[in-house]
């Protein structure tokens, strides 16, 4: 909060800005300073009060930013004491690929966006299927007449080995399952044993985009590891922390001891922060998620496509012929996604219903 003796002081330069007068502009700050300073914070004509008041904000923000930092500090540090704890508690076994016994790969499959219509009302009635080296470990509930389904499930899968093949493949209508389009979850690239959120690509029957699907998984396969690499990522944290909380108290002791031109400069002159980002609510570690459909993840597609085959049963899904892994190949996440230009498909219910409606006009 702004004391007397500041209150005071701002006063004092408010007047010597307008020489006098009621009302000042960010342009006769600019001008009395002789500086291009940001006065956004300000608004663009400024009274006495409209002055102290912005002053005023700027050091309820500081002082926001103190007690983040601090608070970021504190749990970086309680967590470091966490992991120092389990590290010396765990006694893990690990197989000749380095992977510890009882090793899961966890993730939540929660929503699906711009699936393609499979209803007459464009919409699909679609589940999922989640297969691990050609074996079915999960299908979901069917989430009928949408094209957004939310599911919210959670998979677990045992990993023995870096190389298992884990396929994700969504079907439109339980009782006659049509494939809406597929994707393959590479375990390389949980291998930070981070937390990830990503929109998967769908690859349809005909090796076009069929929509997206947003995943948020971990695989942990050496708890040594893990706890060498969050106590990394907590230092590094607990180090910047430190670094922008000292600028933030600096920036503060600036603004309640200086006067006049320099009070004003220091004031438009905030330290730059990079600060560090709030938590998302899902829980327990800083998630990237892209925003945009063309910001979305490229899985592991086929390299050839799939026919668009209908089957008469569930059970008959899974009894039919499967395609060789020659067929399959590995594609980064970290590639940008390619899109080939695709033949224009007509809605051949939506042009009869247009023209019979200008038959009728007519």
């Amino acid at each position: 909060m702004t004391t007397p003796g500041r209150t005071k002081e701002l006063i004092r330069i408010f007047q010597q800005i307008s020489e006098g007068g009621q009302m000042i502009t960010s342009r006769t700050i600019k001008k009395f300073l002789n500086s291009d300073v940001n006065t956004e914070m300000l608004p663009t004509t400024i009274t006495q009060s409209d002055f102290i008041e912005a002053f005023d904000a700027e050091l309820s923000r500081l002082k926001d930013q103190e007690d983040y930092l601090v608070y970021q500090i504190s749990q970086c540090k309680s967590k470091t004491r966490k992991h120092l704890q389990s590290q010396g508690d765990r006694q893990d076994d690990y197989s000749f690929d380095g992977i510890m016994d009882g090793s899961k790969f966890e993730f939540i499959v929660e929503e699906a966006r711009d699936l393609p219509a499979m209803n007459t009302n464009n919409t699909a009635d679609s589940f999922f299927t989640v297969k691990c080296d050609e074996e079915l470990v999960y299908q979901s509930q069917l989430a009928p007449d949408t094209a957004e389904p939310i599911w919210n499930d959670k998979v677990s899968i045992e990993i023995i080995a870096p190389d298992h093949v884990i396929e994700f493949e969504l079907w439109d209508d339980d009782s006659n399952p049509e494939l809406i389009g597929s994707f393959f979850l590479e375990l390389g690239n949980y291998e930070d044993q981070q937390v990830h959120c990503r929109w998967y690509d769908l690859e349809g029957p005909e090796g076009i985009s069929s929509g997206e699907v947003k995943i948020t998984g971990q695989w942990i396969y050496s708890m040594a590891k893990f706890h060498n690499s969050c106590l990394d990522k907590y230092d590094r944290n607990i180090t910047q922390c430190e670094k922008m909380l000292s600028q933030v108290s600096e920036h503060q002791e600036k603004l309640y001891t200086l006067d006049g031109k320099q009070l004003l400069m220091a004031w438009f002159n905030p330290p730059s922060l990079a600060m560090v980002s709030a938590k998302s609510r899902r829980g327990k570690h800083f998630l990237s998620i892209p925003s945009s459909r063309h910001g979305s993840l490229l899985g592991s597609p086929r390299s050839k496509s799939r026919k668009n085959t209908r089957y008469s049963s569930f059970k008959d899904l899974f009894n039919s012929p499967r395609l060789p892994d020659t067929d399959r190949y590995v594609s980064s996440l970290d590639e940008e996604k390619s899109f080939e230009r695709q033949p224009i498909k007509y809605d051949f219910l939506a042009i009869g219903m247009y023209l019979n409606s200008r038959i009728k006009q007519a």
